[in-house]
């Protein structure tokens, strides 16, 4: 089963790309009365909330896990590469965080990309060949830090 975002946080996703989509009020009650048929946060389930914050996703709005994806993404395709992974396709990749999360729905809201990053950079360290480590490791060190705590 899917783990849900906290609530809280999907709110502040929505008004935080609200603001960023320069929404007007009627703009964005019509998004929430297009996904669910209320026209508050407050009234949907975690569901409505994700698939909302999908539909603002699909107009233009990049939330603060962009940078993380992007990162898992570079990786990904270093590892590719030097012939670690046998897939370079955004398939695989989002195969690979719903395996890792069990998260089921898009994985642009899923909340724990950190953790992928981590596995992957596990999973690199583990190389045995010294060159390809390296090479793989300078590439996770040139990437935009995925969050605060993820270097």
């Amino acid at each position: 089963m899917a783990r849900l975002p906290d609530k809280n946080r999907l709110i502040k996703a929505l008004h935080t790309g609200r603001r960023n989509l320069a929404m007007t009020e009627e703009e964005y009650r019509a998004l929430l009365m297009g996904v669910s048929g209320k026209d508050s946060c407050r009234d949907m389930s975690v569901s409505e909330l994700a698939t909302a914050l999908t539909r603002m996703r699909k107009a233009g709005f990049k939330g603060k896990s962009e940078p993380q994806i992007l990162k898992i993404r570079s990786l990904w395709y270093g590892m590719y590469e030097e012939g670690i992974v046998k897939s370079r396709s955004d398939k695989s990749i989002e195969a690979y965080i719903r395996r890792i999360t069990k998260w089921e729905d898009d994985v642009r809201i899923c909340p724990n990309l950190s953790t992928v990053i981590e596995t992957l950079k596990k999973w690199i360290e583990r190389i045995e060949d010294d060159p390809v480590r390296q090479r793989l490791l300078e590439v996770y060190a040139a990437q935009e830090p995925g969050t605060s705590t993820v270097q």
